[in-house]
C-alpha cells in the first residue's frame, strides 16, 4: 500500500460555513490531521453565500459546488467528468441525504455517519418534506451495507444496526477535545458567584432549548437568583426570545450569541451546570467539553447523550420534552453543594479521556485499512 494517499471527502458543509456544527468540525480536524501525516485531502461540499468556489484551508483542498440541495447531483457529475480515478479513497459523510457513492464510485470508499436524522427532521421540516427525506435516508442506507462505516457513539451504532447495517461493519470513534486548554483538575473557585445554568450550541428547534427555558420558569420559583445563559446562534433564536419574554424571564435568560472558541472554556468553567435538552445528538461533544471544564451536564436520555453523560456520575439524563423533569434535576444540582462538587470532579476526570490525538490516530488507521482494498475507480 502507498505510504501517502489521495483522499476525497464528501460532506454537506465545510468548517467555514456559517451553519457548521460539531460534526463538521470533527471532519475538518480529521482532514487536517491526514494532511499533516502526508496525505492529500480534498473536501467537496456545497457553497454558501460569500463562499469561494475553491480554496485551501490548512492544507485541505476545498471544492464548493452548488448549494445544499443541488450539490449531490453536481458532485456526481464533477466526479465522473473530472475526479474519477484520482483518489485512493472516498469518504462519504452522510448527513440526512446520502451521496450515493456506492452507485458510481469504484475506488475504495467508506461512510462516516454522525447520526440518523428521523427525529430532528420531523421537528425542523413540514411532515411531507420530512417524510420524503427520511425515506431517502432509510432506503439509501441499504446501499452502504457492504462498506466500512465510522460513527461516533454506541447508540448511533445501534441506530445503524436497526437500519439493517451489520454491527461488524461499524467502528466507533468518538470525537476529541484539545486537552491543553483545560485544567488538570476540577477547580471550584472558577465558578460564577451565582447559580449559572448554561446552554451551548446551535439554536435549532430540535435542540429543545424551548423546553429548557420553560424549565427555568419553574427553577426560578425555587431558586430566584438562578440564571440561564444561552450561547450560540441559529434560526430559532427569535422564537426563543419571544418565549422568554412571554414567560417573564427577560432578566433570567441571556442570549450571548456566537461565542468564539477562546471564550468557550472560560464560560464552561464558570457554569454550575450545562443542559442539553436535544431530541437527538450524534455524541454531544459539548457534554465532553463541559465535563473537561469541571461542569456536570443534564441531558436528554437519547442517542448520543446517553453515551457522553454518565448518569449519576457526571450528570443526569431526563426525558425529552419534560420541563418539570429538567427543573427537578437542575434544582437538585444547584442546591446540593456536595453533590455538585462530586459530579464536577467526576466530570473533569471523564472529560480528560477524550483527546484528539487518540481519535485522529484511530481514524487514520481505518482510512489506511479501507484504502488497502486496492480497488481502482
Amino acid at each position: 500500500m502507498k505510504n501517502t494517499l489521495s483522499i476525497l471527502i464528501l460532506n454537506w458543509k465545510d468548517v467555514t460555513n456559517p451553519t457548521a456544527g460539531g460534526g463538521t468540525y470533527y471532519t475538518h480536524r480529521v482532514a487536517e490531521y491526514l494532511v499533516k501525516k502526508g496525505h492529500e485531502v480534498t473536501l467537496l461540499c456545497p457553497n454558501y453565500s460569500g463562499g469561494k468556489n475553491e480554496e485551501v484551508i490548512n492544507g485541505v483542498n476545498v471544492i464548493r459546488l452548488g448549494n445544499r440541495y443541488t450539490v449531490y447531483l453536481k458532485a456526481f457529475i464533477r466526479y465522473l467528468k473530472n475526479l474519477k480515478g484520482k483518489y485512493d479513497l472516498v469518504i462519504d459523510e452522510i448527513n440526512v441525504v446520502p451521496w450515493f457513492t456506492p452507485l458510481y464510485v469504484k475506488a475504495p470508499k467508506m461512510a462516516f455517519i454522525h447520526q440518523t436524522t428521523k427525529e430532528p427532521l420531523f421537528l425542523e421540516l413540514n411532515k411531507l418534506v420530512a417524510t420524503i427525506i427520511y425515506c431517502i435516508e432509510k432506503i439509501g442506507m441499504l446501499l452502504y451495507r457492504n462498506l466500512a462505516i465510522v460513527t461516533v457513539s454506541p447508540s448511533v451504532k445501534k441506530d445503524l444496526m436497526n437500519n439493517m447495517i451489520s454491527g461488524e461493519k461499524v467502528t466507533i470513534i468518538p470525537p476529541g477535545i484539545d486537552l491543553k486548554g483545560y485544567d488538570a483538575d476540577y477547580n471550584p473557585y472558577r465558578k460564577a458567584d451565582f447559580p449559572m445554568v448554561l446552554y451551548f450550541g446551535r439554536l435549532k428547534k430540535y435542540k429543545g432549548i424551548h423546553h429548557l427555558i420553560k424549565a427555568m420558569k419553574y427553577v426560578t420559583e425555587q431558586i430566584p437568583e438562578a440564571k440561564l445563559l444561552i450561547a450560540g446562534k441559529g434560526d430559532y433564536r427569535d422564537e426563543l426570545t419571544k418565549l422568554a419574554k412571554k414567560l417573564g424571564l427577560e432578566r433570567v435568560v441571556t442570549f450571548l450569541g456566537y461565542v468564539p472558541d477562546n471564550e468557550k472554556i472560560s464560560l464552561m468553567r464558570k457554569a454550575w451546570l450545562l443542559v442539553i435538552p436535544s431530541i437527538k445528538e450524534g455524541y454531544g461533544i459539548v457534554a465532553i467539553e463541559a465535563a473537561a471544564s469541571g461542569t456536570p451536564v443534564i441531558g436528554t436520555d437519547t442517542t448520543g447523550l446517553s453515551d457522553s453523560i454518565i448518569k449519576g456520575r457526571t450528570g443526569y439524563l431526563v426525558p425529552y420534552e419534560d420541563p418539570k423533569a429538567i427543573c427537578r434535576k437542575i434544582c437538585e444540582v444547584l442546591t446540593d453543594d456536595e453533590l455538585r462538587h462530586r459530579l464536577s470532579k467526576n466530570a473533569s476526570e471523564w472529560g480528560k479521556r477524550f483527546e484528539w490525538k487518540t481519535t485522529l490516530s484511530r481514524f487514520e488507521e481505518i482510512v489506511r485499512k479501507v484504502a488497502a482494498t486496492n480497488v481502482q475507480g
